[in-house]
């Protein structure tokens, strides 16, 4: 018998880059069991192991010699090669002379549709080159990142693709690393439709998105699930760098409040359209911002400020009031300066893998002790390591340095491998005293107010760190 990945009238081509599907065609010559159709699944138990296994190839196949048809012809393995079943155990033999099984010749014709993309492939590329077949799927997008050597064959790969993958209707390939602000990376379209706007379901929320204009990762579906999931009923997020909300708009599914921003203006555009389509814009305020300016803005306090805390300074009637104009208007606060309008946070996000851990200084006499009356929020910043051997200590150290102070219960959590030796890890902390208070003095007022003793809990100061 010849294998399904060797089309018949051809041993291996010369690498192509165009796709002849009529190339795929091979005649398997087997040995069938005639047998009455109501004894399919016993023949099926019985002849377990010795039964035909081909992707996409049903081993029992209609009858076309008998009419009516009473009988089906069962496909039996590719090794069984005589009508006298002589490969077969003796009691299986006597068992299909006993329920009436009849061995016969017969010829299947396997087409196009039976290979996979993966045994396409490799029978079009050139021979000992890597098959690529790894992609994530994003809606109707298919984004794979194809080496050099792929390259002259990228069309036919995504053609490929596209057919083995009725879902697709896009397929690109990222042409260079990540390195603008906006973590976009450059792409172009292999195969399919130019069109990448699509919409994905993740954790309960559809979001909407045009692929070539924001940052999606499927990936971290889990992660995103991870951290809505640690929030408690009533907590306020402030999610310092948003993209289209996979942390904001679960989190306010959940019932939880979010102050939501990024700095990409397609990001925030599509962010305000994913809070109203999946009905949270009384929940959310989305603003389109610089991360630490951002954090700045939302912590300042109010004009007029008395003391009181600033639970409400900010937010429009509408919003306040409920209904249907809360929520367009609390989606759509972006030109306005973020407030404190849904009261104090408790948790910080911080989701810039590249970078996050630098815009950890803006923590650093970012509360006032005199308007800030609530727990300091817990932190979950996001980042990379090379450090193979300890990489947890790795980003607390890191973080540590740049707040300029020991971080007492900092936890690290690997999100997951992002290359060789290269980590995403998730590290958590509610921000120290020793530098959160704005001001001289802040840090004693706050430990004063607290009840707590000189330096509290809050960590130690490093020498020369924070303000």
């Amino acid at each position: 018998p010849q294998a399904l990945g060797t089309p018949r009238g051809a041993l291996r081509a010369r690498p192509m880059t165009a796709l002849d599907r009529a190339l795929f065609s091979i005649s398997l010559q087997l040995i069938a069991l005639r047998i009455p159709a109501r004894k399919c699944n016993a023949f099926m138990q019985a002849l377990q192991g010795h039964v035909l296994q081909r992707p996409k190839l049903k081993p029992i196949q209609p009858d076309g010699e008998q009419a009516p048809c009473t009988t089906r012809l069962l496909l039996l393995d590719e090794g069984i090669d005589d009508l006298q079943l002589t490969k077969l155990p003796d009691e299986l033999r006597d068992y299909v002379a006993a329920e009436g099984g009849e061995p016969v010749r017969h010829s299947v014709t396997i087409g196009y549709d039976k290979f996979s993309a993966e045994q396409v492939l490799r029978r079009l590329l050139p021979e000992g080159m890597e098959v690529p077949s790894a992609f994530e799927q994003v809606g109707h997008v298919a984004h794979m990142n194809l080496r050099e050597e792929h390259l002259p064959y990228k069309a036919l790969i995504g053609e490929v693709l596209l057919d083995k993958n009725p879902r697709l209707r896009s397929v690109v390939n990222k042409v260079d690393s990540i390195s603008n602000e906006f973590r976009v990376f450059p792409m172009e379209v292999i195969a399919g439709d130019e069109d990448l706007e699509t919409t994905v379901r993740e954790n309960g929320a559809t979001f909407a998105l045009d692929y070539r204009e924001v940052y999606w990762n499927s990936r971290l579906e889990r992660e995103h699930r991870r951290i809505v999931e640690l929030l408690r009923p009533g907590e306020v997020v402030c999610d310092m760098m948003a993209g289209i909300g996979p942390f904001a708009v679960p989190a306010a599914l959940k019932g939880n409040r979010v102050y939501a921003n990024d700095l990409n203006p397609q990001s925030a555009k599509w962010l305000r359209t994913n809070v109203l389509r999946n009905k949270v814009g009384p929940r959310v305020r989305v603003s389109n911002s610089d991360a630490r300016a951002f954090l700045r803005q939302l912590l300042a306090p109010p004009q007029g400020a008395t003391g009181e805390p600033a639970a409400a300074a900010g937010e429009p009637a509408a919003a306040a009031a409920g209904g249907a104009e809360a929520a367009t208007s609390a989606a759509e606060g972006a030109g306005e300066a973020p407030t404190l309008a849904f009261g104090p946070f408790s948790h910080i996000l911080m989701n810039l893998p590249a970078s996050a851990l630098e815009f950890l200084d803006a923590l650093v006499g970012a509360f006032d002790a005199e308007t800030w009356h609530a727990p300091l929020p817990r932190v979950h910043c996001y980042c990379f390591s090379k450090e193979t051997a300890a990489p947890e200590a790795d980003v607390i150290r890191r973080a540590e340095e740049v707040l300029g102070c020991s971080i007492p219960g900092a936890e690290a959590t690997v999100v997951r491998d992002v290359a060789p030796n290269k980590l995403m890890l998730c590290v958590s902390f509610v921000v120290p005293e020793a530098v959160a208070w704005r001001g001289e003095g802040g840090a004693a007022a706050a430990s004063v107010r607290d009840g707590g003793g000189e330096g509290g809990e809050g960590g130690e100061r490093f020498e020369g760190g924070g303000d």
